[in-house]
């Protein structure tokens, strides 16, 4: 099984959200997957989960900005080499994603960690008044030799 596929699904698997999951970008180097749990997680909870995934995963994790904004700009770059995508990717998308998910009254955890030959970017939401249902969404991407 390749290795993309193989974290997205430990980690849709791990947040109980593999059911109904679906690829929003699936090339060779970067894959996208979406998902709604079907276990929902006090928000307090968000950053003990996202640690235990990290071990999950056996993953670092990455806390330095400047490291971060590479790893997003590189996967935007591999979005951008698919062929399912005809416009131009904003390199700051998922951090206006974030804040755009916010301003509408949810709450967005996300870590950032890298694993033997992948990037792996983790972001889990919900409502803020903890109304089901949480959401997940896993960005794999291939590092560049």
């Amino acid at each position: 099984m390749d290795q993309l596929y193989k974290i997205a699904g430990t980690v849709m698997g791990f947040f109980d959200a593999f059911k109904g999951s679906r690829p929003a970008i699936d090339n060779k180097k970067i894959l996208i997957v979406r998902g709604r749990s079907r276990t929902p997680i006090p928000i307090s909870e968000f950053g003990k989960k996202l640690e235990e995934l990290k071990k999950e995963l056996g993953a670092e994790e990455v806390t330095n900005t400047d490291k971060i904004s590479d790893i997003l700009e590189l996967g935007d770059k591999q979005i951008q080499s698919s062929e399912q995508v005809t416009g131009v990717i904003d390199s700051s998308g998922f951090i206006q994603m974030k804040k755009e998910l916010e301003s509408m009254g949810l709450y967005v955890e996300y870590k950032v960690f890298e694993v033997p030959g992948c990037n792996v970017v983790v972001a889990i939401w919900e409502d803020k008044n903890e109304i089901p249902p949480l959401y997940v969404e896993v960005t794999v991407s291939r590092t560049e030799a």
